[in-house]
C-alpha cells in the first residue's frame, strides 16, 4: 500500500482521540461548574432557611415575651383588684359598723324622745308609789351619803322664822301667771308663754316647773336644751308633781349622763332662785 494511504487513518484516529479528550474535558467542565453552582445554591438556600427559622425564632420569643407580659400584667391586675376588694370589703364593714352604730344611736335617742306633754296629764299615781320615786332621787352617791331634801329646805326656812312662800295670796299668783302661760302657749304665743312659766316656776309652782322642762326638751319659746329641760323637771320631780317623777326616773335608769348634767344643773343657785 502507498504510505499516503496508511497515513490518513492514524490522522482520523488522532483527531477522533483529540474530540474525545475534548469533549471529556468539557464534560468534566461542565460537570464542575454544575457542582459549583449547585453547592452555591445549596448555600443560598440554606442561609435563606436559617434566615427564616431565625426570624421565626425572634418572632416566637417576641410572641413569648409579650404573652409573658401579659400575663404578668395580668397577675398584677388580678393581685390589684384584690386589694382593692380587700380594701372596699373593710370599708363595707366599716359603715356596715358606723350604719349600725348610726342606728344605735338613733333607736336610744328614740327611746330618750318621750312625749313630754304627759307631764300635763290628768293621770294621778298612788302617794305612796310617788313618794317612793321621789326618794329615789335624792340618793345620790357622794362617800356614799345622801343628798339633803329640797323639803328640808322648806323645813329650814320655817326653822329660821322666814317668811311663808306658800301663802294663798302668792300661790293665787303664780296659778295666775301658769294660767296665763297656758292661754299664751295655746294661743301660739309661746315666748310670752315660756316668759310667764319662767316666772311661776321660779315662784316654786310645780307645774310651771314641769310646763319648763317641757319647754327646753321641745324647743317651745326657748333654745333646746335637755339638761336645763331635765333640771326644771327635777325640781318639778321634788315638789311631788307625779308626771315629772316618772319622766326623771326615766331619765336616770336609761340616761345616766343626761341625769348627772342636769343633777350638777339643778343645784346652781343661779339656775333657780325661789
Amino acid at each position: 500500500m502507498p504510505e499516503d494511504n496508511q497515513k490518513v487513518p492514524s490522522q482520523i484516529f488522532r483527531w477522533f482521540e483529540k474530540m474525545k479528550n475534548n469533549y471529556e474535558q468539557s464534560v468534566q467542565s461542565v460537570l464542575e461548574r454544575f457542582e459549583v453552582y449547585s453547592h452555591s445554591q445549596q448555600l443560598r438556600i440554606d442561609q435563606a432557611n436559617q434566615s427564616n427559622i431565625d426570624n421565626l425564632k425572634q418572632s416566637h420569643q417576641k410572641h413569648l415575651d409579650q404573652q409573658n407580659a401579659h400575663i404578668k400584667q395580668l397577675t398584677e391586675d388580678a393581685s390589684y383588684y384584690k386589694k382593692q376588694i380587700s380594701k372596699q370589703q373593710q370599708t363595707i364593714e366599716q359603715l356596715n359598723g358606723r350604719y349600725d352604730a348610726v342606728m344605735s344611736c338613733l333607736l336610744t335617742e328614740k327611746r330618750k324622745d318621750i312625749d313630754i306633754k304627759d307631764i300635763f296629764s290628768n293621770d294621778e299615781f298612788e302617794e305612796e308609789k310617788s313618794n317612793e320615786l321621789i326618794e329615789d332621787l335624792y340618793l345620790e352617791t357622794n362617800n356614799n351619803e345622801a343628798v339633803n331634801s329640797p323639803f328640808e329646805h322648806s323645813q329650814q326656812n320655817n326653822l329660821n322664822n322666814e317668811p311663808d312662800l306658800t301663802s294663798s295670796a302668792l300661790t293665787e299668783c303664780d296659778d295666775d301667771l301658769f294660767n296665763s302661760a297656758i292661754l299664751k302657749r295655746q294661743s301660739g304665743d309661746i315666748e310670752q308663754a315660756f316668759q310667764l312659766f319662767e316666772q311661776a316656776a321660779k315662784l316654786g309652782h310645780a307645774k310651771a316647773m314641769g310646763a319648763m322642762g317641757r319647754a327646753f326638751f321641745l324647743g317651745e319659746g326657748t333654745e333646746e336644751d335637755h339638761s336645763a329641760g331635765l333640771a326644771w323637771l327635777i325640781h318639778a320631780a321634788n315638789q311631788a308633781l307625779p308626771q315629772a317623777v316618772t319622766r326623771v326616773k326615766y331619765f336616770q335608769d336609761n340616761d345616766p349622763e343626761l341625769y348627772q348634767q342636769a343633777m350638777t344643773l339643778s343645784k346652781d343657785p343661779i339656775f333657780l332662785k325661789y
